[in-house]
């Protein structure tokens, strides 16, 4: 199988920041008995949607220098989200934010860079700056333009730091690229697939293929098409219909008993998989990051 490398690289880069409605995380907040900050009333504001009020707190905030203010201030500039359009505006406010030392601020502008066919170097600095404060996906980029170049040293040190820090599609590459055995290559995906990678997964299904393991094959090949146990409510009926439409392949040729056997089987796979999912989810410009 051909790992396609395209798959970690924003196919429309363009698409990715200009013109993006803005997309924010829900992150419940603890009862403290100490008074939120001005920052803390913005943030939470920004989380709820409320964007008038953020950007009301944010401005005097982004003006004293503080880099949150400013990044969180620029996504909503930019995209005319509770403040009127200023692009000009709002990407001068998301370089100061790179400037104070922002790591998404940094990823924002190299992806801007790349959707305008920026200058390279200006591109691999922002990412380098990013790295630098543990922004997982400019890691990523770094590791694969290291590729690019054939400095595989210098491609799985970005790629052991991103799994480091927990970003579960460096561990699919390291498990293409540079696992020094079938155990280790296993270990990576399976640890990679219960984080909610797809491509592990899929991985993981030809593996079982090759392998004989048919309950393996047809379970992983259902998790790797994101069928609905990836949602809060299992639906057994619906992931059955979905086997059976798309991973049907995988066992097609045993007889229709054992066929029977072979599905009840993945059906526990299934159930112990998702018993115990905790998907991670990617960065997304524009958001406020969970703790």
């Amino acid at each position: 199988m051909i790992y396609s490398f395209k798959t970690i690289r924003p196919s429309s880069p363009i698409a990715v920041f200009l013109g993006l409605a803005i997309a924010f995380t829900g992150i419940a907040t603890a009862t403290t008995a100490i008074a939120a900050s001005p920052l803390d009333e913005g943030m939470t504001s920004y989380r709820h949607g409320n964007f008038e009020d953020s950007a009301k707190t944010f401005t005097p905030l982004a003006q004293q220098g503080n880099a949150t203010a400013q990044y969180l201030l620029s996504c909503q500039m930019i995209n005319g989200i509770g403040v009127s359009t200023d692009q000009p505006g709002g990407w001068t406010m998301m370089e100061a934010a790179a400037q104070n030392g922002h790591p998404d601020a940094n990823m924002v502008l190299a992806r801007r860079l790349e959707a305008t066919n920026g200058a390279q170097n200006d591109i691999k600095l922002h990412y380098t700056i990013a790295a630098q404060k543990n922004q997982t996906q400019a890691m990523l980029w770094l590791a694969l333009d290291a590729i690019d170049q054939g400095d595989d040293t210098t491609a799985r040190n970005f790629l052991t730091k991103a799994w480091d820090e927990g970003d579960p599609r460096a561990a699919t590459l390291l498990a293409t690229r540079f696992a020094e055995n079938d155990a280790e290559r296993i270990e990576y995906l399976s640890a990679a697939a219960k984080m909610g990678e797809l491509r592990a997964a899929a991985y993981l299904a030809e593996i079982s293929r090759e392998q004989d393991d048919r309950v393996g094959a047809v379970g992983w090949c259902a998790i790797a098409s994101g069928l609905p146990g990836h949602a809060a409510n299992v639906d057994w009926k619906e992931i059955g219909m979905a086997v059976e439409k798309t991973c049907a392949q995988y066992d097609e040729d045993l007889k229709p008993a054992a066929r029977a056997q072979n599905r009840s089987n993945v059906d526990q796979f299934l159930a112990d998989f998702f018993a115990g999912y905790k998907p991670w989810k990617p960065w997304r410009p524009c958001t406020i990051r969970e703790p």
